[in-house]
C-alpha cells in the first residue's frame, strides 16, 4: 500500500483502517457460497429407478439464518411474459428446509424417472417425482412435479456453481406441450418465503 504523505493525518487513519478491513478474513460459513454445490445427471444407473437429475444444495450461515425456504413448481404458458404470472404449487414445504446443527440450509435434491408417469393427475399430463433428503436434519419429502402435456420439448436443469440470487435458486425447467398444441413452462425453484 502507498501512502501519500501530503493527507492530512485523519484521510491517512481512514485509508488504513479501510486497508485492513478489506485484508482480514472473512468466515466462509457467514459470506461463503450459497447455492448448488454438487449436481450429477444419472450417477448410479444400477439403482432400479435412478433419478435422472441429482443436486446437493448449500446455503452459507447467514442465508440459512436470513428466512424460510420452500421448493416450488411455477407453471405457465410459455407465451407469458414471466414466471410471476403462473400457477404457483409448493412441492417441498418451509418446515422441512431447516439449518443443520452446524446452522447451515445443506441438502440433497432428486428429480425424475427415466420414464415419466404417464396420466398424472389427469389424461395427458405427465408425472415426475421429486425427493427432498435434509443433510444432518433427518428431514425427508417426497412429492411429484405435475406437468401439463405429455410431449417433453426440453428439461434444463442448473449445474454446480449455480448461486442463490435475490432469495430465489432455480433447479430446473422443463417444456412440455399437450395434446392441444400448448407449451408450457414449468421452473422448479428454491425460494424464499
Amino acid at each position: 500500500m502507498k501512502i501519500v504523505t501530503t493527507f492530512p493525518g485523519p484521510i491517512v487513519t481512514v485509508l488504513l483502517i479501510a486497508n485492513l478491513a478489506a485484508a482480514s478474513p472473512v468466515n466462509s460459513e457467514e459470506s461463503g457460497f450459497s447455492g448448488i454445490s454438487e449436481y450429477s445427471f444419472e450417477p448410479n444407473p444400477q439403482e432400479i429407478k435412478p433419478k435422472m437429475y441429482n443436486w446437493e444444495i448449500k446455503l452459507n450461515r447467514s442465508d440459512s439464518r436470513n428466512g424460510t425456504y420452500e421448493i416450488a413448481q411455477i407453471t405457465r404458458l410459455k407465451s407469458d411474459s414471466t414466471a410471476a404470472d403462473g400457477k404457483s404449487t409448493v412441492l417441498v414445504d418451509s418446515k422441512v428446509i431447516v439449518p443443520n446443527q452446524d446452522g447451515i440450509i445443506d441438502f440433497k435434491l432428486y428429480v425424475g424417472d427415466k420414464e415419466p408417469k404417464q396420466n398424472m393427475g389427469r389424461r395427458g399430463n405427465i408425472g415426475q417425482p421429486i425427493i427432498f433428503s435434509g443433510v444432518g436434519t433427518g428431514n425427508a419429502q417426497s412429492g411429484w412435479i405435475v406437468l401439463l402435456g405429455a410431449k417433453v420439448d426440453q428439461v434444463v436443469p442448473s449445474s454446480k456453481g449455480t448461486r442463490l440470487s435475490n432469495g430465489g435458486l432455480s433447479l430446473i425447467q422443463f417444456t412440455v406441450t399437450n395434446d392441444r398444441g400448448e407449451t408450457f413452462q414449468d421452473d422448479v425453484i428454491l425460494r424464499r418465503k
